[in-house]
């Protein structure tokens, strides 16, 4: 179950939002048609991702959100609904499309992780597409409190850690290593394929002007494939057979 009293790491500007909404819908593209699409984004936070994603199915589409806090900044083109746990508000096969980004961290255990799974597995309709994407707990910096190897550190380690360097009283996010995630969603049943370096080369398409920045997010393989183990998050779309 989430935490009854959770702290807030959703972003909520515009431009960071508007263009994370951009690689969704671009990598989903690759494997399905979004126009006319029923979709679910879990962990709403601003807003910017579901709106996107409602003008893109077009008005024989749907879009839907859910989240534990309403934090929402835009409003327009979705249903939203406040949630409490993993449970989702929908009917079995209710969705096309569901998008988690950034939210199985947040959840709890790898017990409650894999009912987030098997609850989005539920709503999904047969066939449907499961957009997912975790940071890395291998990764350098931890994604929501800025700080060097905190998810490296043990369990008993992470609260200290946070609570020393002020950011915080406690480390509330359980990110999983590679293996991990991928032993998630095979125990779910989901057949998947991993899009991470899709991931970056879409980065490199719609955030970066011309430079070494650039090019490196258009070649990931010449670099991040010998980095893997530290890529700052997992992408996958998944489903299920």
């Amino acid at each position: 179950m989430i935490d009854a009293k959770p702290q807030s790491h959703a972003a909520l500007d515009s431009d960071s939002r508007v263009r994370k909404a951009m690689k969704i819908g671009r990598l989903l593209s690759q494997v399905t048609d979004l126009q006319g699409a029923c979709v679910l984004e879990i962990g709403a936070g601003a807003g910017y991702i579901a709106s996107f994603l409602a003008s893109r199915v077009g008005a024989g589409g749907a879009v839907s959100a859910v989240d534990i806090i309403d934090q929402r900044q835009v409003c327009d083109g979705f249903d939203f609904r406040l949630v409490s746990d993993t449970a989702l508000p929908f009917d079995d096969d209710s969705f096309d499309i569901c998008v988690s980004n950034h939210v199985l961290e947040h959840v709890g255990d790898p017990k409650a992780q894999a009912a987030h799974l098997r609850e989005i597995q539920r709503v999904l309709r047969p066939a449907g597409w499961l957009y997912l994407a975790v940071p890395n707990r291998w990764a350098l910096i931890e994604p929501h409190f800025k700080l060097p190897l905190l998810s490296w550190l043990p369990p008993s380690l992470r609260d200290t850690y946070v609570r020393i360097t002020g950011r915080g009283q406690r480390y509330d996010c359980h990110p999983p290593t590679h293996a991990e995630l991928e032993a998630l969603l095979h125990g779910a049943g989901y057949r998947t394929r991993e899009v991470s370096f899709e991931g970056i080369k879409a980065v490199g398409d719609i955030e970066t002007g011309p430079g070494l920045k650039r090019w490196l997010c258009k070649h990931p393989r010449f670099w991040a494939l010998p980095l893997r183990v530290l890529l700052p998050s997992h992408l996958y779309l998944a489903r299920y057979p």
